[in-house]
């Protein structure tokens, strides 16, 4: 794969930094039918961002940003990020 690849890092700075790793939510542009129909695919359209596509919050990973040299786009709106996190914890707390 080709190009950069977006995410959304869900998880708090001081654990990013403390391991290294984030854990981290794709973003792209395909079509996950199941996950739109769930809930767990979060449009970014209309959020006022530069990066497009939808955020897979079904599909938590982690990330070794350092290896990656991963770098930071922008910033996603609150509600956004609640939305995925609203995801993440309805898996966690089942």
């Amino acid at each position: 794969m080709k190009g950069g690849h977006f995410c959304l890092v869900v998880s708090p700075k001081a654990f990013n930094q403390r391991f290294k790793l984030a854990m981290v939510c794709p973003i792209s542009g395909g079509a996950a039918p199941v996950a739109r129909d769930t809930g767990f695919l979060i449009p970014l359209l209309g959020a006022g961002l530069k990066t497009d596509g939808s955020i897979h919050a079904h599909q938590i990973k982690s990330l070794d940003w350092a290896v990656r040299k991963a770098s930071l786009v922008e910033h996603a709106p609150p509600h956004i990020v609640g939305q995925v996190l609203e995801c993440l914890m309805s898996v966690l707390e089942e």
